[in-house]
């Protein structure tokens, strides 16, 4: 199934790190689409062709670390998320009016729409290169060029899967650019999802079932399958290929305790050990006894020029320890939490015991509240330290400790005892968090005070998923007791004691069942996008009733209708302490295409969604394989 990272890939990892970031806010319209590899030297050997892979592999982790990581953005239009940063007016909260054709949509202080349109392009023009170039090798065996190819069709596919559910119709390009072209067009998503179906089915007849952790597998080829399968309506065959991924393939669920155990701040935080918090640490993530993993991002602290930080706990936890606020206040009315790591050295440090957080991703109620309704779930359990409730937390600031008071030490208030609401802004500084899953070790922040989560290996793809894709084919299929089964399995892992009947299985329990096992993994916007489209082409109702037409979906959606019910702060009159309103649209199940790069495309015709500005200028897409094809020459 998959072995330890080789002396290869490592070199690979640390040599091309620096270079593969480089030119990473390069459109892929501009005048100059030649790839960084030369392909007269790239090309001419078996390390070389390892290295463009590797490059791939690397590239597409940026979608999870840093600050304000990508995967952010792609929560926030969900129903699980928003941005908690309320100290601006920047950040994307009222969609309606920071979300257009021009605004600064590629930004840590705003969102990162931009990124998944050019680094999408960029990661398929690496992958197309590959292609392209990939026959011309001398003396490459037949299986090995065959291997890369299905690698290389991995990769073009996995950005394409997000940019044809985020932005719709656009240009297929299947092939290297070597001159500067002008007259892209936009073809439609779903001729392209023929092209990516083609392309899988390939990938998992030929890529290798072992490999290296972080490189792609025939684990991952299925489950990447499994989804375009899903896309286009081909849901016995989705049911078909996750059976042998589930079944047949060397994976199974870890449903007991592994690997390394980690109990990082037993005096404050004690970890009972359990199966969901070994799941989700990094020193258990690639390592054999992990029977799940199927597709992982590699970032380790000993890969000093390769790591990236997760920034996980900066990200994803409350903004309750800002240095010079008052934000959280003692029932008495004192300053209740320390600022610095100074204040609280060798005493209760909050900050290195959970993080520093900043709330750029806040969950909403549905996401943090509604979905938990099984007591005995693991995933939401805070007696053996997996969940965190704000209350679980205590005061010290140590102005409490020196002066004697007697809340230092005591759990956190919402509200004293007359009902003042004690804490400042209540929807960056105050929720719930997953502590098991955003928990990382940041050994290089101790001496600088900045908890926020370093180098970690992460899961991108794990065998949950595949029980949970399972079951959405079932269901489509109309097969709900298999259905339920799958969703089952999954809860029976965590512990739960409430189980799914056959008659109560729709889309909505599978969802939900998602949001409680994928959160910080799942592209959650493209998986809502993906199902809204089936529910458009099916004409199958949903759990509240409703069809859908796909010419229709910017102003109705599958996607709209769950953001309507279950986000707690789109169109509900909310308003951030700044005074922004947060607001959504229908249209917002598409984002805008960028406005630079249909100028720079000025000998042809890239289509801007609907609800955008230059909508109007529309012209019909590209509607067949072929002449998406033909256009490229």
């Amino acid at each position: 199934m998959k072995i330890k990272i080789n002396k290869v890939t490592r070199i690979l990892l640390l040599t091309l790190a620096l270079h593969v970031s480089q030119g990473c806010t390069k459109e892929f319209l501009k005048p100059d689409p030649q790839s960084f590899y030369e392909p007269s030297i790239t090309f001419t050997s078996k390390e070389g062709l390892q290295a463009a892979i590797t490059s791939c592999n690397r590239n597409l982790t940026y979608v999870w670390t840093g600050e304000g990581a990508p995967l952010l953005t792609d929560l926030l239009f969900s129903d699980v998320a928003i941005d908690g940063t309320t100290d601006k007016s920047g950040p994307a909260q009222d969609l309606n009016a920071m979300i257009t054709p021009t605004s600064n949509n590629n930004d840590v202080n705003t969102n990162k729409i931009n990124f998944f349109w050019f680094e999408g392009y960029k990661g398929i023009k690496y992958a197309n290169t590959i292609v392209t170039n990939l026959p011309r090798v001398q003396g490459l065996d037949t299986t090995l060029r065959n291997q890369m190819m299905g690698m290389a069709y991995f990769h073009r596919t996995f950005r394409y899967m997000w940019l044809i559910f985020d932005f719709g119709d656009i240009p297929l390009l299947t092939k290297e650019i070597t001159s500067p072209k002008f007259n892209f067009r936009s073809t439609k998503r779903g001729v392209i999802l023929q092209q990516l179906v083609a392309d899988m089915e390939f990938a998992v007849r030929h890529v290798p079932a072992n490999g290296d952790y972080g490189t792609v597998t025939k684990g991952a080829c299925q489950q990447l399958l499994i989804k375009c399968y899903l896309a286009a309506g081909e849901f016995d065959k989705a049911i078909a290929v996750a059976n042998d991924l589930i079944n047949s393939a060397g994976y199974s669920l870890m449903t007991q305790p592994f690997g390394t155990f980690v109990n990082p701040a037993p005096a404050i935080h004690n970890i009972t050990r359990n199966v969901i918090w070994d799941l989700h640490r990094g020193q258990n993530k690639s390592i054999a006894a992990n029977r799940e993993t199927i597709f992982n991002l590699i970032s380790r602290e000993e890969f000093a020029n390769s790591r990236q930080n997760m920034v996980t706990m900066r990200n994803a936890l409350p903004f309750y320890s800002g240095t010079g606020n008052q934000l959280i206040s003692t029932p008495s009315g004192k300053q209740g939490m320390s600022t610095s790591y100074s204040q609280t050295k060798d005493k209760i440090d909050l900050r290195k015991t959970y993080g520093r957080g900043i709330a750029k991703t806040r969950p909403t109620w549905y996401s943090s509240n509604t979905i938990w309704t099984d007591t005995s779930d693991l995933r939401h359990n805070s007696a053996v330290g997996n969940w965190m409730h704000m209350e679980d937390m205590v005061y010290n600031h140590p102005s409490l400790l020196s002066s004697g008071d007697q809340y230092y030490g005591k759990q956190l208030q919402k509200y004293n005892s007359s009902g003042k609401l004690l804490v400042t802004d209540t929807i960056r500084t105050w929720f719930d968090w997953p502590h098991y899953k955003v928990w990382v070790e940041t050994p290089r922040s101790e001496t600088v005070d900045n908890y926020d989560g370093g180098a970690s290996d992460w899961y991108i793809y794990r065998l949950a998923e595949t029980y949970l894709l399972r079951a959405e084919a079932y269901f489509w299929k109309g097969r709900y007791a298999e259905a339920a089964e799958d969703v089952n399995a999954i809860r029976r892992r965590a512990h739960c004691t409430q189980m799914f009947a056959p008659g109560e299985i729709n889309i909505g329990v599978i969802l939900d069942e998602r949001a409680r096992e994928l959160y910080y993994e799942e592209l959650r916007h493209v998986e809502l996008s993906r199902i809204s489209y089936i529910f458009a082409t099916t004409n199958i109702p949903d759990e509240f009733g409703k069809t859908y037409q796909v010419d229709n979906l910017s102003k109705s959606s599958y996607w709209f209708e769950r953001i309507t019910r279950y986000n707690n702060f789109y169109n509900k009159g909310v308003k951030t302490v700044y005074g922004t309103q947060f607001t959504a649209s229908p249209y917002h199940i598409l984002w805008p295409v960028p406005q630079s790069d249909i100028d720079a495309n000025r000998n042809g015709r890239l289509n801007q969604n609907f609800g955008y500005s230059g909508y109007e200028l529309n012209q019909a897409p590209i509607d067949n394989l072929e002449e998406a094809i033909r256009v490229q020459d």
